[in-house]
């Protein structure tokens, strides 16, 4: 179902099109709240404010060009919002970048050194700088376009495709460097 005509039905009144939407967007929504608050339950909250607030304000959103770049702006805004005023204590801890591998074969070693394999990249992503693993978050995880995430960061097209660059650069050094 087109966006546009979500959009159009929520503010009509339609629960039903708020509901298809939340589905479509919550999980994404949560890794970007988790992101900056690193604890699930506030991460869950502030999706569920967002689209309380969403539903609230429904009559006054016809403005609104990219309902997905407002989405994600506003739980960034909710989740900086939650930091400051210290909302939470709460830190249950989840991984936002697991990677898996899919096993070639089944043997034990294979197994142990895929395991292996799969912590040394998180590690890698780990590593990079806060700005660039946000990027690259946002690209890997929430499969964000480059132009999503310039709007949603407020920096240029350019500035993301360096941050990508410079991630997978800097993962394939950190991984060449320890994996021999």
């Amino acid at each position: 179902m087109e966006l546009e005509y979500l959009l159009d039905k929520i503010i009509e009144g339609d629960e039903n099109a708020l509901r298809l939407l939340f589905e479509r967007y919550s999980l994404r929504l949560f890794q970007l709240a988790y992101y900056y608050l690193q604890a699930k339950e506030p991460a869950e909250e502030t999706v569920l404010d967002v689209f309380t607030i969403f539903w609230k304000k429904r009559q006054s959103l016809g403005h609104i060009k990219n309902i997905e770049s407002y989405l994600y702006t506003s739980v960034k805004n909710q989740a900086l919002h939650y930091i400051r005023r210290d909302y939470y204590s709460d830190k249950t801890s989840i991984n936002l970048y697991e990677v898996e591998l899919i096993p070639e074969n089944n043997d034990p070693e294979s197994t142990l050194l895929d395991r292996e394999y799969e912590h040394l990249i998180q590690e890698a992503i780990d590593s990079l700088p806060p700005k660039c693993k946000e990027v690259f978050r946002l690209v890997l995880s929430d499969k964000l376009k480059n132009r999503e995430i310039a709007e949603l960061l407020s920096i240029s097209e350019s500035t993301v495709n360096e941050h990508i660059a410079l991630a997978y650069k800097r993962i394939s050094l950190y991984v060449r460097k320890r994996y021999k």
